[in-house]
């Protein structure tokens, strides 16, 4: 069991990216980071249990018992080092600390669980991992027990938390449709293209992307093609596609959470990186809703510790 003394080992791995803190349980002071590694996509076919002993070897090779390692995000999917349980909600943070599983091979090293919807209607079912770490983060930073949250990305995340219990959650492939449309689509012809809360572009065609999305009701499968037709014979330089696209599909996400009831709310908790986290701030104060942001980074270290001082791992 983790101790209020010993140091901890958090690490976010995923399909790009490899991320690890090495911080006190007790209070959370970081007294190292790795800033950058290898994703799993790159370590496709090599050992992820040789690549992660590898990393944090200047941090476990001390005297004295090694740091305990938690592990978040897709490196416990089917994909990555070994499959972490996926729980049905509803769940609560004792509940995610119970799916803790060994990552195979590697000595005190723990595989956070991901969560699933999976309800009694046969076509709604979702899942998700890595993100409910953020989401228990987010909360336990502003010290929330109710919330709706907004974590946008390649797969964006609607949730709701009502009195500390992840009740529901919804996804958008509003990152990874962005990426679609503006790389293999007509659309995307002689655009370089951004990330979607990237600032190429204007502000003035990121807020006609937003109102696009809300134009007749048609739909983004008849409005993305406004990013083609604008560009021919109304206000659309090439330079400004990503930016409209970008307000696009964030309108069309926001009107799908409206429709789910995840909208209008006063307030919504957003996720993220900080450019794409302004980009939602903007759009939901157009609709009259207040978001306060979180650093993604900041809320994953802050949920896996969480989970770590809830861990009690079974006697060997």
């Amino acid at each position: 069991m983790t101790t209020p003394t010993h140091p901890v080992i958090v690490v976010d791995w995923g399909t790009t990216a490899f991320r690890a803190w090495l911080v006190e349980a007790g209070d959370g002071r970081v007294h190292a980071t790795i800033p950058d590694g290898r994703g799993m996509r790159e370590l496709a076919g090599t050992s992820f249990r040789d690549y992660c002993a590898e990393r944090l070897t200047p941090w476990r090779s001390g005297p004295g018992e090694p740091p305990p390692v938690y592990l978040a995000g897709m490196v416990g999917a089917a994909t990555g080092w070994a499959t972490a349980p996926q729980p049905a909600l509803p769940l609560r943070p004792q509940d995610l600390a119970a799916h803790i599983i060994p990552a195979p091979g590697l000595d005190n090293a723990w595989l956070l669980p991901g969560v699933r919807v999976d309800s009694d209607a046969p076509d709604r079912v979702d899942v998700m991992r890595g993100e409910e770490v953020q989401i228990l983060g987010a909360l336990g930073r502003s010290d929330r027990r109710n919330a709706i949250l907004c974590l946008p990305g390649t797969h964006s995340k609607w949730a709701r938390v009502v009195d500390g219990v992840l009740k529901d959650f919804t996804t958008f492939m509003t990152g990874e449709v962005y990426a679609a449309l503006l790389g293999h689509t007509l659309l995307g012809q002689g655009v370089e293209a951004g990330a979607i809360g990237s600032t190429a572009g204007s502000v003035e065609a990121f807020r006609r992307g937003l109102t696009q999305a809300t134009v007749d009701g048609a739909g983004l499968l008849a409005h993305a093609f406004a990013a083609r037709t604008r560009r021919l014979y109304r206000d659309l330089a090439a330079d400004d596609v990503p930016a409209f696209l970008s307000g696009l599909l964030i309108g069309e996400e926001l009107a799908g959470a409206a429709a789910l009831g995840y909208l209008p709310r006063p307030e919504v908790v957003v996720v993220g990186a900080e450019a794409l986290a302004a980009r939602y701030a903007e759009a939901l104060a157009i609709i009259g809703t207040r978001a306060e942001t979180v650093a993604a980074a900041d809320a994953t270290l802050a949920g896996v510790l969480a989970l770590a001082r809830l861990h009690r791992p079974s006697p060997p």
